[in-house]
């Protein structure tokens, strides 16, 4: 029986994940995931698959841990893909910048340093299963599924709801900073010409 814990590359390296990965695209190809979701019958399915191929013994958690695991990181590297600041080769699966851009990035994304040396492996393929499942979330229940019934899942449903982290970007902040300041400002010049015409008024009455 394979331990709950303990870290991920011990738990499944490169060769497992790989398979685990494999698995999924094959599912979905096969119409395995409907409305960005696996039911509770695929995901003993793959879990099925995954054991048989791995030569390992997985258990139901460690499956829905490192399909939260990998999804978290597609969502990094896919935003991190659109910041025009960095450049991204694609036959060498690494992404270019200078050392201040990168310093400057990861100090609002830390997770991104795993991508400094070597980018997002199985991108592509990553891209297969995770977009087509962010938009739902991990755990979106079909009628037909069960709910979440365990601590671990409930923590996944919830993070699941995170997909988007662009508030977090300092450039995001500034531009909406701006913004509110803009309307605010406009707002104040609205309300001083209203009294000044209400004013206005009143005296012509009086008069």
């Amino acid at each position: 029986m394979e331990n709950d814990g303990g870290d991920d590359s011990t738990l499944w390296g490169a060769t497992n994940e790989k398979i685990y990965i494999d698995v999924m695209v094959d599912l979905i190809n096969k119409g395995g995931m409907k409305d960005g979701q696996f039911s509770s019958k695929e995901w003993t399915n793959m879990l099925e698959a995954l054991n048989n191929k791995s030569k390992r013994n997985y258990n139901m958690k460690q499956i829905k841990q490192k399909f939260n695991r990998l999804r978290s990181k597609h969502r990094e590297f896919s935003e991190l893909l659109q910041q025009t600041r960095f450049d991204w080769d694609a036959e060498t699966n690494t992404m270019n910048a200078t050392e201040e851009i990168w310093q400057n990035y990861i100090r609002v994304h830390p997770k991104a340093t795993q991508f400094r040396k070597k980018g997002c492996e199985h991108y592509k393929l990553l891209r297969i299963i995770f977009n087509k499942s962010t938009a739902t979330g991990v755990f979106h229940h079909a009628s037909t599924s069960d709910p979440p019934n365990t601590d671990v899942e409930m923590e996944l449903e919830a993070e699941s709801a995170h997909v988007s982290t662009s508030r977090d970007d300092p450039f995001y902040t500034l531009d909406k900073l701006t913004s509110n300041l803009k309307k605010c400002t406009a707002s104040s010049s609205s309300e001083r010409r209203s009294k000044k015409e209400t004013r206005s008024q009143q005296m012509s009455d009086a008069i």
